[in-house]
């Protein structure tokens, strides 16, 4: 994967109609890809096929290409840009300083308890399953797991989590407003396939939501013959793509 210079492009692409599910788009885009690059390494390995293969990739190609546009439409790319700069937020210290006289009475470690919080706040931006201001739940639910069946205090940690995570978001909110106004990146990157559980025979995507998506918003080419994608996307966007 290659990260290419900056370069100013066309803005991002909306988001699709309210009420669209992108899992489930981007789940069907994600098979249909699988099964052209699937069909265009058979076809590499056998040129003899070429004949009788090469309008039926065709075909599916475009089929992939009508799927991805579903899947972009779904997504929110300035979701996706925010999420990016949750991810690359580095993690909050001093944690002490901004407990609340209440923390000696939670029966855990405060800092260990926000710091742990903010951890599962920001994997769960960086995976893409929820917006980012849905995501505190993953926050949340660490004060639950800490605390168990003891309430004493434990809406005093829930509003010193949710104090934090708010902070946090506001600042990745600040950072994706200033992302817009930068030179869009480039990037080559290869496109990886679903793959299937040997036992079950389910189909797992080693890309999480929020990186197929990113994919599907930003793509501007893709090269089938080597299997790889071309983006213009938001630097902190490009930055997590090549990480991930």
């Amino acid at each position: 994967m290659v990260l290419g210079d900056g370069a100013q492009t066309d803005p991002a692409p909306t988001p699709g109609p309210a009420g669209a599910e992108p899992a489930q788009a981007v789940r069907v885009w994600r098979r249909a890809q699988t099964r052209a690059l699937q069909g265009f390494a058979a076809t590499a390995a056998f040129p003899w096929l070429e004949p009788w293969a090469g309008p039926r990739l065709s075909a599916l190609t475009c089929a992939v290409e009508q799927a991805r546009g579903a899947a972009a439409r779904s997504m929110d790319p300035l979701e996706l840009l925010t999420a990016a700069c949750v991810a690359a937020l580095p993690a909050p210290i001093g944690l002490r300083d901004v407990l609340p006289g209440c923390a000696g009475t939670w029966g855990v470690d405060g800092e260990w308890l926000l710091a742990e919080a903010w951890e599962r706040w920001q994997n769960a931006c960086a995976e893409g399953e929820a917006p980012v201001a849905d995501c505190v739940r993953a926050a949340s639910a660490t004060v639950y797991e800490a605390f168990g069946r003891r309430r004493k205090a434990r809406d005093e940690a829930l509003d010193s989590v949710q104090r934090l995570i708010t902070s946090s978001a506001d600042q990745a909110r600040q950072h994706a407003d200033a992302q817009l106004a930068e030179p869009f990146h480039l990037v080559r990157m290869a496109i990886p396939l679903l793959e299937v559980e040997p036992l079950t025979g389910r189909e797992v995507d080693p890309l999480t939501l929020w990186g197929a998506g990113a994919i599907a918003a930003f793509q501007t080419g893709v090269d089938w013959s080597v299997g790889r994608v071309e983006l213009a996307a938001p630097p902190k966007v490009a930055d997590l793509l090549l990480r991930g």
